[in-house]
């Protein structure tokens, strides 16, 4: 009682002190007293301290102020390392820097009261602890920096410490800072934090001031022994890109010797070791780059590695030859001996379909000897099978491959879904809710659901009986497959590419999956072939299930159960397909979206799938012009018609304009406007030409569309069938072959030309614009005459046909013309591809021709 009492009063003294300090400091008149004149320096500075309303003096040094007790004085100057700075301190006046005083004002706050210098504010409410600082003059120098921008030390590291700056990765201070997640800096981070002093806007705090984190091997040597040549290399370059070094094994400088698992012992370490070297596993290295700090080397210490059992789901690796001597010497030497063989997992022979089901479902469902998660019991496969019937033993099958996917979907939640999420390791979860969500999908419910089947058939093998139902056992879950399947399958290469972006983006996701894929529960499989086990299960219970009804009674009410569940999931794989195929047409919607120059706004609709798309060259003038370039995109509805850019008429973009995308919008077909679709018959100048003849419920006038399919590898007839199909379905026409008529190009009006000669009209007009032939000067337009060979030496003089007269001048003048025009004919200036040469003469069809049709 009595101890508590003085407690409190000593506590009450003391508060009683400070309000008494506080109380004498507001009675004491205040005023600034500038050193330097370092509002030259500061321009900001002057007005900040008028803000204030107080007396402002000048003076050199201070120190004829320094003394006077009647006032509470701020000594403002920005040069915290020179003799006058000195002197002020030892009289213990207060001290603020240009900065402080400018955000103050700013701020509308008093100036904050400190008994050291204070320059500035960047550090401020930060804890700061240091460790591993052997010279006293650079750590006193360090203090002296955080307590100039408002920070604070203590000697002992604890919960409130904030930061710990660090020399070494190693000690109790630096152990506690990584347990607690403290952020661990370098030296250069308080370094540059004082460079940075002047500016008002900065903080000490800042994202990019993260990059003076210590890093996880500063001042760490590494060797490494046992790895593979490529990831050897990958490791090192790891290891320099973390603030370490690497020597090879066994050099003196060596910290740290990181050995792989295929060094079975210390024994098998090629040289001497000094009693100082760390020798950890890979784990270790890992590890330390998943935290972002160097990982306790106890944690990770090697040690003899027993031998486990060998399994299928192993996968040899380059770097175990040792491995393999010693279990081809352990087998040859029990295949010599008397004994009886432990031989492994052995199943019984099949018949050739049967062996083809063991086959693709041992592919499927291999997995490593680990105990399941349920705790279920299940005949060994190797056990004896005299008294076990056939259908028993293909059961049994399926419950073993279904208790290893279940402990497959766990090791997925428990290792890496939950390591990913996990909010109290080091830096925090390694990825956004939003990839986790991309990754995982929908596996939680897929590992609730099997879980379940796997227990019921548990229960089956357990009480068996010939006449247990398997079959029902399915389709009492297949709803539930029907909801948990398809959204993880259709975005199964989503979940590919995100786990390929997010390993090559972020380093401590990348750690994360070396870790775990050196964990006994994942036996060497990487999270994407882990992931890649639920797009194979259903296949491979369909060929079990197939199996088990080879062997079932027909009898039994369970065979008709089975042929239930067989196809229960054979339409969850036909849902699945369906969702697949509608997904890729949405993503290949979203692409033609993105290619298409002023794409109508409507073209991307829920209610919309994209077919197929074909590149075509136009032959009529409804569009644009004969002899355009076009691609035309079917979709489920419509006809989207868009021009093609060639790569030889893209002009070069300003370095601030959007890049010209490879097609433009030149009109968009609804489906039911096109009342027939002629296929045009072949001839030697008409070769894959075809017509749309529509008719639209706001324009009464027919249009016709005639197209030359230039597409390789397209068939002209399946194109118009798949054409007429979509025109049917959205006319709810049952018959699209009504719609296919087969005309000659002359019903048409189709007549020979060639689209090239179009082209290379065109093409002239745009050379004459870009040389300005029409702006020849006059002078040199009579020079050019009178050298022309075209030149008119009679101007009335005419030809029964009323053209003009040649002379052999000119004739000869025609011919080399003649002869230049056809050199660029065939020139590589002529872009487009020989295509039938066909023009339209009238562009409307008159009522007779759409009697003629059935329109």
């Amino acid at each position: 009682m009595a101890d508590s009492l003085c407690s409190t009063s000593a506590s009450c003294s003391m508060e009683t002190l400070a309000e008494s300090r506080e109380e004498r400091r507001s009675l004491e008149e205040k005023r600034f007293v500038i050193i330097n004149n370092c509002c030259e320096r500061h321009p900001k500075l002057l007005g900040a301290v008028k803000q204030y309303g107080l007396p402002i003096f000048y003076s050199e040094s201070g120190m004829d102020f320094a003394r006077d007790a009647d006032y509470d004085t701020v000594f403002v100057t920005d040069n915290f390392n020179d003799g006058t700075y000195f002197r002020l301190r030892g009289e213990e006046v207060r001290i603020a820097g240009p900065p402080v005083v400018i955000s103050s004002a700013s701020k509308k706050e008093h100036i904050p009261f400190s008994s050291r210098p204070l320059y500035c504010t960047s550090m401020q409410n930060l804890i700061m602890c240091f460790t591993g600082f052997k010279q006293k003059a650079e750590l006193s120098k360090m203090a002296d920096y955080v307590h100039h921008m408002g920070g604070s030390i203590r000697k002992d590291f604890s919960t409130r410490v904030t930061h710990l700056v660090a020399n070494c990765t190693g000690g109790e201070k630096y152990r506690a800072a990584v347990s607690l997640g403290t952020p661990i800096m370098s030296s250069q981070w308080v370094q540059k934090a004082w460079e940075a002093r002047d500016d008002l806007e900065f903080s000490a705090t800042e994202e990019r001031m993260m990059e003076y984190r210590m890093k996880p091997f500063d001042n760490c040597c590494l060797g490494f022994l046992g790895f593979p040549a490529e990831e050897q290399r990958h490791m090192e370059e790891v290891t320099v890109a973390n603030g370490g070094r690497h020597v090879p094994a066994g050099d003196s400088d060596c910290t740290h010797l990181v050995i792989d698992h295929s060094i079975s012992s210390k024994d098998d370490v090629p040289f001497e070791t000094h009693h100082k070297l760390n020798m950890v596993t890979g784990e270790w290295f890992w590890a330390s780059i998943q935290m972002e700090a160097c990982a306790e080397e106890t944690m990770y210490q090697f040690e003899k590695i027993e031998k486990t059992p060998s399994s299928a789901f192993n996968t040899p690796s380059s770097g175990s030859r040792m491995r393999k001597r010693k279990r081809l010497k352990d087998t040859l030497t029990q295949l010599a001996s008397d004994g009886e063989l432990d031989s492994p997992i052995m199943y019984h022979k099949r018949r050739s379909s049967e062996h083809m089901l063991s086959l693709s479902a041992s592919l499927i469902d291999v997995t490593p000897d680990i105990a399941t998660p349920l705790g279920l019991e299940t005949a060994t496969p190797g056990a004896p099978t005299a008294n076990i019937s056939k259908r028993k033993q293909v059961i049994m099958e399926l419950l073993q491959t279904e208790n290893n996917y279940v402990a497959i979907l766990d090791t997925v939640l428990t290792i890496f879904k939950e390591g990913i999420e996990n909010p109290n390791q080091p830096g925090g979860p390694l990825l956004p809710p939003t990839d986790v969500k991309l990754i995982f999908g929908t596996i939680p419910s897929i590992f609730q659901i099997h879980s379940k089947i796997c227990e019921e058939l548990a229960s089956l093998v357990a009480n068996w009986r010939e006449e247990c139902s398997v079959g029902d056992v399915i389709v009492r879950h297949a709803s539930e497959l029907t909801k948990a399947y398809p959204p993880f399958v259709n975005f199964f290469e989503q979940t590919k590419a995100t786990i390929e972006e997010c390993d090559r983006t972020n380093t401590r996701f990348h750690a994360f999956l070396m870790v775990c894929k050196n964990k006994p529960e994942c036996c060497r499989q990487t999270l994407k072939e882990l992931l890649i086990r639920p797009v194979q299960r259903l296949p491979s219970v369909v060929l079990l299930l197939n199996d088990i009804k080879k062997h079932t009674n027909k009898n039994f009410s369970d065979y008709a159960a089975l042929e239930k569940a067989v196809n229960a999931l054979n339409e969850v794989l036909k849902h699945i397909n369906e969702d697949k195929r509608k997904t890729e047409g949405q993503v290949a919607m979203f692409e033609v979206v993105n290619d298409i120059e002023n794409c109508p706004p409507n073209l991307l609709s829920s209610h919309r799938s994209y077919i197929t798309k074909v590149d075509v060259i136009d032959l009529s003038t409804e569009l644009r012009g004969k002899g355009d370039a076009l691609t035309l995109y079917l979709f489920s509805d419509s006809l989207e018609i868009c021009r093609r850019r060639r790569a030889g008429n893209f002009k070069s973009p300003a370095p601030s304009k959007t890049p010209q995308k490879p097609y433009k919008h030149i009109e968009m077909l609804p489906l039911a406007s096109v009342k027939r679709v002629a296929d045009i018959t072949e001839g030697e100048d008409c070769k894959n030409v075809f017509s749309l003849i529509c008719r639209s419920s706001l324009d009464a006038r027919e249009k016709l569309y005639s197209f030359s399919l230039c597409t390789d590898g397209v068939s002209k007839e399946e194109f118009l069938q798949t054409l007429c199909k979509g025109i049917a379905s959205t006319t709810c026409k049952t018959d699209w072959e009504s719609l296919l008529v087969s005309l000659d190009a002359k019903m048409l009006d189709i007549a020979a030309s060639d689209p090239g000669k179009q082209v290379l009209k065109r093409f002239g007009k745009r050379v004459s614009r870009a040389f300005s032939f029409n702006k020849t000067p006059r002078k040199l337009k009579r020079a050019l005459s009178s050298m022309s060979p075209f030149v008119k030496e009679n101007h009335h003089a005419q030809d029964k046909d009323g053209r003009m007269p040649c002379t052999p001048r000119q004739e000869l003048g025609m011919r080399l013309a003649t002869s230049d025009l056809n050199d660029i004919a065939d020139s590589p200036l002529q872009s487009y591809p020989s295509t039938p040469s066909l023009v339209h003469k009238f562009n409307t069809i008159g009522p007779a021709d759409s009697r003629k049709l059935g329109l």
